[in-house]
C-alpha cells in the first residue's frame, strides 16, 4: 500500500532494524522490513498497516473494507511460507 493507498491505510512503521517488541505476549513473530514506505513492521511475514477512521485503541472501522481486502490482525494470523 502506497501513495493514496496510504493515506488511509498508514504503514506501521518503526526506527531501526531491529524486531520491534510488544506490549503482550504473541504466539507470532514480529519482524520489520525495509519497503517503499519506510522501515515497516510485519506479523508473521503481513506487512502491519492502521486506519484512518480508528481513533481509539479497541476501533476495528476499516474491517472489510476495500472489498474485503483490508482485515483487522489477529494473533493466529498464519505465517507466510
Amino acid at each position: 500500500c502506497t501513495g493514496g493507498c496510504a493515506d488511509n491505510w498508514p504503514p506501521v512503521l518503526t526506527t531501526g532494524s531491529s524486531a520491534p517488541a510488544s506490549a503482550t505476549s504473541l504466539p507470532g513473530k514480529l519482524t520489520v522490513e525495509k519497503s517503499t514506505n519506510g522501515t515497516q513492521v510485519q506479523y508473521n511475514g503481513h506487512f502491519l498497516y492502521a486506519f484512518v477512521g480508528d481513533q481509539a485503541p479497541g476501533d476495528t472501522k476499516g474491517e472489510g473494507l476495500a472489498s474485503g481486502k483490508w482485515h483487522v490482525v489477529t494473533t493466529d494470523l498464519a505465517e507466510l511460507q
